[in-house]
């Protein structure tokens, strides 16, 4: 080994101690989030009107694009060109869309009572780099029920009414008229 060698030696070995020294005595390590998080909450939803499906994602602020189909990927379009309001890529962390049966291809669609709808979106991190996330809805309106219901007293025995409700898991429903108030769970 020459001289000069031995010099460059010296001198990396008094840069890395000089750097060593001003290092912080406890480093810290930190987790890096994702560049491919796109994360609905839900990503089922079960809804009884289509007129407005509010869907809602977390998102790595890295996706540079999103794009969503309603035809199961065959044709892709912006958000912003479905809902004006949507944003075509992740905004501070999150996404939201909403969708509607009364704007295209939806609106053309006879969508019927207990049909699964399946909404894909597609977005880009990196150049010719995509990932999938797929979003399903269930539309399943509420449906009107007829209970037979015998109503009675000392003035009205055996009087047969009917009582026509909407039916809504878990709501107590109250008919009133007549000098008479009804108040009950339906029971199947």
């Amino acid at each position: 080994m020459n001289t000069r060698d031995v010099n460059k030696i010296a001198i990396l070995g008094m840069i890395v101690s000089i750097l060593s020294a001003c290092s912080d005595a406890s480093p810290t390590v930190s987790i890096l989030r994702s560049m491919e998080s796109l994360e609905f909450n839900p990503n089922h939803v079960v809804t009884s009107s289509l007129n407005s499906v509010p869907l809602q994602a977390s998102c790595s602020n890295f996706i540079g694009s999103i794009d969503m189909s309603l035809d199961g990927g065959a044709t892709w379009i912006t958000p912003t060109s479905y809902d004006v309001a949507a944003p075509s890529s992740c905004v501070n962390g999150k996404f939201t869309v909403s969708l509607s049966n009364l704007k295209s291809p939806w609106s053309s669609l006879a969508i019927s009572p207990g049909q699964t709808l399946k909404v894909k979106f597609r977005a880009q991190p990196r150049k010719n780099n995509f990932f999938y996330k797929e979003v399903t809805v269930l539309y399943s309106p509420s449906s009107t029920r007829s209970q037979e219901v015998l109503i009675g007293s000392a003035e009205q025995a055996g009087g047969g009414y009917r009582v026509k409700s909407r039916l809504r898991h878990q709501q107590q429903h109250v008919a009133a008229g007549g000098n008479f108030k009804i108040k009950g769970r339906i029971t199947e």
